[in-house]
């Protein structure tokens, strides 16, 4: 397939700002790489770039034996929890994969606000339930004589080429079809706000009103949606209304992958009725309606599932991972509330062992401050996307290049000030983790490979970060534990 990235319009320098009593989101403020609008393009699988780097993995011959690269761990890592811009809330956690024994750690069963991280517990669950070759379907349905109503399916990856190809099939098959084409009228002329004299553009007034506009005969197609797929509400709990729409947009089953609105399942709608009209019928949004079991008239399925669990991982996307979150739901066969989006995952973390003990789940992006982790189940589950044999299915979040490559790729990338200065950048390339940070949060957790060619799994997790350093300076001491994983002592 094919990947490319498009700038977004409105990329927002985002500063998340989440005290005791009140969130602000200042779009001139320094950003955070993660929680960005990213505005992605359309067309099935077409998800921005994210690196095709290879992956780190085990040596073929050891520099060091496996005793001695895990003694030095468990003896630098007690000197590097002590950086003043960490804090003393801090959790801790390494294991040595082939063994499963705990090289270090530090409060590894305390619960802690995990941020981003907690699209780790997304990408397994939605794997683990649906497949990585899952597809989800967005469908348009006629309700009748020049009535059509989209239905949402729970595809992050709907963009506006796969509604120009819903549009086109659409009017293809109401075209074929006499008793479904809408009757043809002629529009009452009317004046536009403004128009062209003498080459430029200008206001309709009372005395100098633009020239009347005569529509031609047309047929116009009356567009619904059916974004039932998800029930009501469209937020979790735990979120702040700043973070609306620019850091995650409520979370319908419709609206198009890369577009920041708080509907949207109508800007989806819109678009689709514009559309049309490149295929000779004139579209107009009404709103809601449920689509039952209507008659099919087109369809389309967007990236598979491990290619959106990349793209989510790598850029931190927060609405693939809310909609995910709901579509794993669905997939245990529960319907897609909160509650059972909640409640599926726990079960699926529970059939892989993972401790849930002080864990909360609240939302499947980390932006609910409700979430809660601890180091220790962030770690185990690591070392089940460690063990491909056993779980084949998760392994594209770490063999298949889906958590972002340690000064390479994604929120990782050197250009983010991540493994780029002494003495991090010698990890550069060596581990694959997912980044999370809010304003008082930044964690780090991910598998990485020691001095002596073994994966290890580890997890770090900073809340209540000191305000007087920058998130930067605390990130990157961050990374100089996960570097010091790598034998970067």
């Amino acid at each position: 397939m094919t990947y490319r990235r498009i700038a977004s319009p409105t990329v927002l320098a985002l500063a998340v700002c989440l005290g005791a009593s009140a969130l602000t989101i200042s779009p001139a403020a320094a950003a955070d790489p993660e929680n960005r609008a990213v505005n992605t393009p359309g067309g099935k699988g077409e998800l921005p770039s994210v690196g095709g780097e290879q992956r780190p993995g085990p040596t073929a011959r050891a520099p060091v034996s496996s005793a001695s690269a895990n003694a030095r761990i468990s003896r630098v890592l007690p000197k590097r929890v002590t950086y003043k811009s960490v804090g003393k809330k801090l959790a801790v956690n390494v294991v040595d994969i082939d063994t499963g024994s705990r090289l270090w750690s530090r409060q590894p069963n305390k619960p802690f606000l995990p941020a981003s991280n907690m699209k780790i517990v997304t990408a397994i669950t939605a794997l683990r339930a649906m497949g990585p070759d899952k597809r989800f379907t967005t469908r348009v349905v006629s309700l009748g004589k020049g009535k059509v109503a989209i239905v949402g399916g729970g595809d992050a990856t709907l963009s506006k080429t796969g509604l120009e190809k819903l549009a086109r099939d659409t009017a293809a098959a109401i075209k074929a079809r006499p008793d479904l084409l809408p009757d043809v009228t002629t529009p009452a002329p009317y004046r536009p706000a403004t128009c062209i004299r003498k080459g430029k553009r200008v206001n309709s007034t009372k005395k100098k009103p633009c020239p009347l506009v005569r529509p031609g005969p047309s047929r116009t197609v009356k567009v619904f949606v059916d974004d039932s797929y998800y029930p009501s509400p469209t937020r979790p709990s735990g979120w702040r209304s700043g973070y609306e729409p620019y850091v995650v947009r409520p979370v319908r089953s419709l609206g198009i992958d890369g577009s920041y609105t708080n509907d949207s399942s109508a800007g989806a709608a819109a678009y689709f009725a514009t559309a049309l009209r490149s295929h000779g019928l004139n579209g107009t949004n009404k709103g809601r309606r449920s689509a039952g079991t209507a008659e099919e008239l087109s369809s389309y399925q967007g990236a598979t599932l491990s290619e959106q669990v990349k793209y989510m991982l790598q850029v931190s996307e927060n609405n693939v991972a809310e909609m995910l979150f709901r579509n794993t739901a669905i997939a245990r066969g529960y319907q897609a509330t909160w509650a059972n989006s909640t409640k599926a995952a726990q079960e699926i973390l529970t059939e892989l062992g993972v401790p849930l003990t002080n864990t909360s789940l609240a939302s499947g992006s980390g932006v609910s401050r409700n979430d809660r982790l601890t180091a220790n189940s962030l770690t185990t589950m690591l070392q089940r996307v460690a063990n491909s044999a056993d779980y084949p299915e998760l392994s594209s979040i770490y063999y298949g290049g889906g958590m972002p490559l340690a000064g390479r790729s994604g929120t990782l990338n050197y250009t983010a000030g991540r493994f780029n200065t002494s003495p991090t950048r010698c990890a550069a390339g060596k581990l694959r983790a997912k980044t999370g940070t809010l304003f008082d949060t930044v964690g780090l957790s991910g598998l990485a490979v020691g001095a002596d060619g073994r994966l290890k799994a580890f997890s770090v997790l900073v809340n209540s970060r000191p305000q007087r350093f920058t998130p930067l300076a605390t990130r990157r001491n961050v990374d100089r534990m996960a570097a010091t994983v790598t034998g970067c002592y």
